[in-house]
């Protein structure tokens, strides 16, 4: 059917939803093919409904599209199919229209609250009180998660708010729901609401630490400089299939040039799962992002000056972004050729796919599916589903990351949005010179990026405002620290600092130096030069950097303190060294022995020993 009839169809359903009219030919969900026309993918009185894949990221498995009425005990099945069809085609008013992902768990978690009820003999929504709803939030609250553990509090409020969705579509059936919880809500009965508990609304997820994230990255950067070797040979192999040439003959050959067969097959694995890890790593970019990617992603401008920037276009659902871009460094273009390289023959053959279905029957929906995903870099092809083609899903990725770090000889378990928060941190900390590969990643000193980012309004938002936090938080840990009564520090800026820490008058307004520090953070402007913190509202001194690291000894912007003692020591052994050569010349001679009298000024302050 045509669009006009398609979307006829579905307010038809509208109405007989709200009417309790109900079809059960009613048109609930279908498919936009490529001439425009609809293919119907779920009727009213179906057992089993599919959601269509734009409702979805590009990284979620088919069988998470499907809502499978039959698991749902007899009594409450209608009841909750027409809370369902209403759920999809009208949404609930005053939110916006629902995601596949929103509906899909609003299903599940409402089929487990039926089924609780069954097993407790309640047959109708119109039977459910408050106090059942009180016993429903006990049971919740004594499951536990997969590793073991009670629910989350996350957790623990999606499930009761679905009861409370349920609740809300239910008034459009012949089965009315009291409101479970009357007076309160389920992000209160989950734990997430008061002031004691703001902290519950930081988040979580757990950053990638350095002893990690470094191999990780290396090998990474390791397979992707064997990028083409691996390509070639591959190519080479389906060549030689193509000619007939026998499985003895291609062993042998691979041999004679050091290589085996599934050598070839892991190599290129490794490669794609390394391609993920760089573009991860360097973007900052969630899983369901990268699913997004599609060929010829990447492109570069040019600033007034001719200094390239490196961009990255995808697509971002969870916000409903759409179409978004995102800064990148050059190894991430990189990374992006060559999984464009790894993931043409599969585009060929999906492509080819798509030639031989049309041939057979034109007007196959499985054609429409399929030319979503021809572009895509990640492609994967099920042998299990008779070499179904798809995009690589959310999972899998996580999947293919962790065996990858696994060849890397490391232990950690990667989670979806680990990536997304390390890069936030790592970000925020090359502002304070902490970070070593961001720096020339972002291209200038500061993170403030607001006037890069105004070139376009096709930006991840939501990123740059988790690195903006993730900046004031490390930010106000520092200041924090410095005004401890017994932090060491040095520079030229520290004398002011030690003179208004000793101030207990400027104190008691506050509650403690965290307070304090949270106040006055916002006010500070803090960057780091890599061998000292620097208070200046300016750029362009160059300390820390290029060849004269020592030059923030004496600046009076300059704030030194135990987590730089490290870099001073390891600056001092250095020109120690200089002192010995004996072909540098007077002024280099003057200039070690100038770098050698600030590097013990500052580690006699710090409490370091200065051996000559």
């Amino acid at each position: 059917m045509n669009e006009i009839e398609f979307r006829s169809e579905q307010f038809k359903s509208i109405c007989a939803v709200q009417t309790k009219n109900l079809d059960p030919d009613a048109v609930i969900t279908g498919m936009r093919q490529e001439d425009g026309n609809y293919y119907v993918l779920s009727r009213y009185g179906d057992n089993v409904w599919t959601l269509p894949d734009n409702l979805f990221s590009a990284g979620i498995r088919d069988n998470q599209k499907k809502l499978n009425f039959a698991l749902v005990p007899q009594p409450f099945r209608e009841t909750l199919r027409a809370c369902t069809g209403h759920y999809i085609l009208s949404g609930i008013e005053g939110r916006n229209s629902p995601r596949g992902g929103t509906i899909q768990q609003f299903f599940v978690k409402a089929a487990s609250f039926l089924t609780w009820l069954n097993g407790h003999r309640i047959a109708n929504l119109n039977s459910v009180t408050p106090l059942i709803g009180q016993q429903y939030v006990e049971f919740c609250k004594e499951l536990s998660g997969r590793k073991g553990k009670p629910l989350s509090s996350t957790a623990l409020c999606n499930r009761l708010g679905a009861v409370e969705t349920l609740y809300i579509l239910s008034q459009k059936t012949g089965d009315p729901m009291r409101h479970p919880w009357p007076e309160s809500s389920a992000s209160h009965l989950a734990g997430l609401t008061g002031p004691d508990n703001s902290h519950l609304r930081e988040g979580k997820t757990e950053i990638i630490p350095d002893h990690i994230l470094g191999p990780l990255f290396q090998s990474a950067v390791d397979w992707l400089d064997r990028a083409d070797e691996i390509i070639s040979l591959s190519a080479q192999v389906d060549r030689w299939k193509s000619e007939g040439k026998r499985y003895e003959f291609i062993s042998l050959s691979l041999k004679k040039l050091g290589w085996a067969l599934n050598e070839i097959r892991s190599g290129e694995q490794h490669l794609q799962e390394a391609c993920m890890s760089i573009i991860l790593i360097t973007s900052g970019i969630r899983v369901s992002e990268l699913c997004s990617l599609e060929n010829r992603c990447a492109y570069k401008t040019l600033d007034e000056q001719g200094e390239p920037f490196y961009w990255m276009r995808g697509v971002s659902y969870k916000t409903g972004t759409g179409v978004c871009e995102w800064l990148v460094a050059e190894i991430t273009h990189r990374a992006l050729e060559v999984a464009e390289s790894l993931a043409r023959p599969l585009q060929a053959q999906l492509q080819q796919r798509i030639f031989d279905m049309r041939a057979e029957n034109e007007n196959d929906p499985e054609i429409s599916r399929l030319a979503g995903h021809t572009h895509r870099l990640f492609l994967t092809v099920s042998k299990k589903q008779f070499n179904r083609f798809g995009t690589l899903s959310n999972h899998s990725i996580i999947d293919r990351l962790n065996m990858f770090a696994a060849q890397c000889k490391l232990t950690w378990r990667f989670a979806p949005h680990q990536f997304r928060r390390t890069f936030a941190v790592y970000a925020a900390h090359s502002a304070f010179g902490d970070l070593r590969y961001l720096r020339d990643h972002f291209k200038h000193w500061s993170i403030d990026m607001t006037v890069l980012y105004a070139m376009s309004r096709k930006q991840d938002a939501e990123l740059y405002d988790s690195v903006a936090l993730a900046a004031l938080s490390i930010k106000t840990d520092l200041l924090e620290h410095w005004l401890e009564p017994d932090a060491i520090l040095t520079g030229g800026a520290a004398d002011p600092i030690r003179a208004f820490r000793t101030k207990n008058e400027a104190l008691v307004t506050k509650v403690d130096r965290a307070e304090m520090a949270k106040t006055i953070s916002p006010l500070v402007h803090l960057r780091a030069t890599g061998v000292a913190w620097c208070t200046a509202d300016t750029g362009g001194c160059n300390g820390g950097q290029g060849v004269e690291k020592t030059r923030c000894a004496d600046c009076g912007n300059a704030v030194i303190d135990e987590s730089r003692k490290s870099v001073w020591q390891g600056i001092y052994a250095q020109q120690l060294e200089l002192r010995d050569l004996a072909d540098i010349g007077p002024g280099g001679a003057e200039r070690v022995e100038r770098d050698i009298k600030r590097c013990e000024v500052v580690l006699d302050e710090l409490g370091a020993n200065c051996s000559n």
